[in-house]
Order: C-alpha cells, then sequence, then structure tokens
C-alpha cells in the first residue's frame, strides 16, 4: 500500500490531537488554579488524560504510516490537515511546563522545544512555497504557529531557558502579526467557513490568551503594562465570540467541535494568573466561574465524543472477528464518522 493510500488513515488520528490538546491546556489551567487554593488532583487527573490520549494518537499514527518518515513530510504538507502535523511536539511542551523541575525535564524540554521548532519551520517554508486557494485556509491554521511559539515560551520558561522563552515569545508575536492579518483578511474577503471548520473560529482566542500566559511566566506574574494590554485584546475576543454563539449552537456535534477547547482552557489559565497577580475576591470569583465554565464545557465535549463514538459502533453491526480485532479500528472509524 502506498503512502498516498494511507494517507485517509492517518488524518483521522490527525483530527484527534485537540482533544489532547484541551485536556492539557485545562489541566493547566487547574495547575494554575492552585496557587488560589483550587485542589492539585484535577491538573494532574488532566494532564494523565492529555498524555494518554496524546500516546494513543501518536501511537496510531505512527502505526498507520508504518514508521515511514515520507508519510510525516507527506502530511505536513497536507494542503488541509497539514499544520496538524505540529501538534505532536507541541503537546508535549504543554505538559513540561508542569514537569518536576529536573535535569532530566530540563533537557527533555529543550529537545522537545527543538523538534517543535524544525517541524514549525519546516511547516512555514512549504506555506510560502506552495501557494493555495485562500478559502482553504482558517483559524485552525493559527494555533501551531502563533499559539505554538507561545506555549513553548512558557515550557522553556518554567524549565529555566529564560532567554530561549524571551526569543520565542518574540517569534509569537512575529507569526500572530503575520499569519493573524492573513487569516482574518480570508474571513472577511472569502466564501464562508464550512460547518466542520466554523468551530475552528473560536481559536482566535488563542493568541491573546496564550500570549498573556507567556507574558505572565516571564514577568514572574507581575501585572504589566503589555500584560493589561493583551487581557483587553482577549477580553475583546471572548466579546466577539459572544456574538457567534448562536451559529456554533446551529451546527451538529462533529470532532472538530474540540476546536472550543483549547481556546476556552487558555482564556480560563489568563484569568486565573490574573486572580493571583491581582488578589481580590472579584478577580478569583471571575477566575473561579472562567475555570467552571471551561471544565463543563469541555466535559460536554468529552461526554459527546463518547456518545459518538459508541453509536457509531452500534450502527456499524460489528461482525464477530470485528469485535475481536484490535479497539483502534473503533476508534479511527469513529474518527471518521465524527
Amino acid at each position: 500500500m502506498s503512502i498516498e493510500s494511507r494517507a485517509t488513515g492517518r488524518d483521522q488520528w490527525l483530527r484527534l490531537y485537540p482533544i489532547a490538546l484541551g485536556l492539557g491546556g485545562l489541566g493547566g489551567a487547574w495547575r494554575t488554579a492552585v496557587g488560589f487554593g483550587a485542589p492539585a488532583w484535577p491538573a494532574v487527573g488532566l494532564a494523565a488524560l492529555c498524555l494518554g490520549v496524546w500516546t494513543m494518537v501518536t501511537v496510531m499514527y505512527v502505526v498507520t504510516g508504518r514508521g515511514d518518515p515520507r508519510a510525516f513530510v507527506a502530511d505536513l504538507r497536507h494542503p488541509d490537515q497539514g499544520f496538524a502535523v505540529a501538534y505532536i511536539p507541541l503537546i508535549p511542551l504543554l505538559l513540561l511546563a508542569h514537569a518536576p523541575r529536573t535535569r532530566v525535564f530540563y533537557v527533555l524540554d529543550l529537545a522537545v522545544g527543538a523538534v517543535w521548532a524544525i517541524a514549525t519551520a519546516a511547516l512555514v517554508a512549504h506555506w510560502i512555497t506552495t501557494p493555495r486557494e485562500r478559502h482553504a485556509i482558517h483559524p485552525g491554521f493559527s494555533l501551531p504557529v502563533i499559539g505554538g511559539p507561545f506555549i513553548a515560551c512558557v515550557s522553556l520558561q518554567a524549565n529555566g531557558w529564560h532567554s530561549l522563552a524571551q526569543a520565542i515569545f518574540a517569534i509569537g508575536v512575529f507569526f500572530w502579526m503575520m499569519f493573524g492579518t492573513l487569516i482574518v483578511g480570508r474571513l472577511m474577503t472569502e466564501e464562508r467557513l464550512s460547518d466542520a471548520r466554523f468551530p475552528t473560529l473560536a481559536i482566535l482566542m488563542v493568541p491573546p490568551a496564550t500570549a498573556s500566559i507567556g507574558w505572565f511566566a516571564l514577568n514572574d506574574n507581575r501585572v504589566t503594562t503589555v500584560g493589561t494590554g493583551l487581557a483587553g485584546v482577549l477580553a475583546m475576543m471572548a466579546l466577539v465570540q459572544l456574538f457567534i454563539l448562536p451559529e456554533y449552537l446551529r451546527r451538529p456535534f462533529t470532532i472538530s467541535a474540540w476546536s472550543f477547547s483549547f481556546p476556552l482552557a487558555s482564556t480560563a489559565n489568563t484569568v486565573c494568573h490574573w486572580a493571583i497577580a491581582a488578589p481580590n475576591p472579584q478577580s478569583r470569583l471571575f477566575a473561579w466561574a472562567t475555570l467552571v465554565i471551561a471544565t463543563v464545557i469541555i466535559g460536554l465535549l468529552a461526554a459527546l465524543t463518547v456518545r459518538k463514538v459508541w453509536m457509531s459502533h452500534l450502527l456499524r453491526s460489528p461482525s464477530p472477528s470485528e469485535i475481536r480485532s484490535d479497539a483502534s479500528n473503533v476508534a479511527m472509524a469513529a474518527a471518521a464518522e465524527l
């Protein structure tokens, strides 16, 4: 079987990475909330779930591609899903931001950061040398290249790589200006996003949210003028989302609904940082409210996903041989349905 003929199977696994990213982002928000009295167990549990989902998806992605490096390169150049390949090193960076401060994790964080930088550079190089129709671009393209640098900044700063964290924060700002402008221009001048891609509009909240978290990390969680400005941008983008909410609710549930998870989680994380940086009853109440809302919505996404997988499995009416087959076949079929 050729690399191209196996691409569909790999594509289905790539579509599941936002689940791990959303769980890891929510775990980070709960980890921040420990600073004003939240229990630690939700952060630990969500990090474990994130790692479990990431491991399963990555193993199945590699197995489906038969471990062929050419499959990875082909997927990186995919006109629609290529950006999702950058999730592979990005999610471990998210988890390493909260890893124990040991020499092993210190070196591992730098190594994973290097892999992320190489994958992102290859992705951007492909984008700028292979023109595509503007209507094929959507906000999902921005998460690895705009949110990614800010996530890497937080992770590297947490593990003691301060100068690198500062440099990567600047990369995030540069990519935000470059790709953010392109994406908003596409949204305003080209055809409407399809139902499957419409939820990616929520990703417009990710740049100001992750930039805020990165800025807090670089400045010892102090209130600064830049941080206040980023909070204002995030608040405005969240207000924009409220006006789009009826459009979201009219659409059926698909796996792309997980596009909501990381924007919600990173926004909650930002608000929790503010509750620590500017402690008062109002900020803590707002932080708790945001954290609970994000947790409930991501929990709802998880429940809807499980329900969809279960219903998909029942409708397939599997034969005895299928029942004995590996559970990954069910997961991949469900991913296609979602």
